[in-house]
């Protein structure tokens, strides 16, 4: 789930390419690639209990790597396109342009938080079950007055190295 949310945004530079719409597409669909982030942090920040704190500094690096990334693929998708035919890129972004962008915003969007809700159930499921096995493994197992020392169970009345207890 969560590859198919990071492979929307190619996919969404795919359909810019092949559809020959404005080279600022790529540069929407990045903002919607640091977006939809932004989102998912907020979101893991909330499942937390932590403050989500949210600075531009680290979002500025993060978009022009992603704008880097997406840029060199179009350029690359219409390069083979037009080994086929005539490209003429749109001069504006327009309705298409639009659809595209939330559409695979949103499926994106949509994919996380369906990921987000299957790792919820898992681990809760996980941390349900570690709960009861140490819930069995408790003092009524037989385990009664002893220390755990370094991991390694310690009771001094059934050594025969500790010193008599006075």
């Amino acid at each position: 789930m969560r590859l198919a949310g990071l492979l929307a945004f190619p996919f969404g530079v795919f359909l810019v390419a092949v559809m020959q719409r404005s080279p600022l597409m790529v540069a929407v669909l990045a903002a919607g690639m640091i977006g939809v982030s932004l989102v998912e942090r907020l979101r893991l920040a909330s499942l937390a209990g932590a403050p989500a704190p949210v600075a531009l500094a680290p979002l500025l690096p993060g978009f022009a790597v992603r704008l880097g990334g997406l840029a060199g693929l179009f350029i690359i998708l219409l390069g083979i396109l037009a080994l086929f035919r005539d490209t003429s890129l749109a001069r504006g972004l327009g309705l298409e342009d639009a659809a595209i962008f939330f559409g695979i915003s949103g499926f994106a969007l949509a994919v996380n938080a369906i990921s987000a809700r299957i790792a919820t159930t898992e681990m809760s499921g996980v941390l349900s079950s570690l709960n009861a096995s140490f819930r069995n493994s408790g003092p009524a197992s037989g385990i009664a007055d002893g220390e755990i020392i370094e991991g390694e169970f310690y009771d001094p009345e059934t050594d025969p190295n500790s010193p008599p207890r006075r």
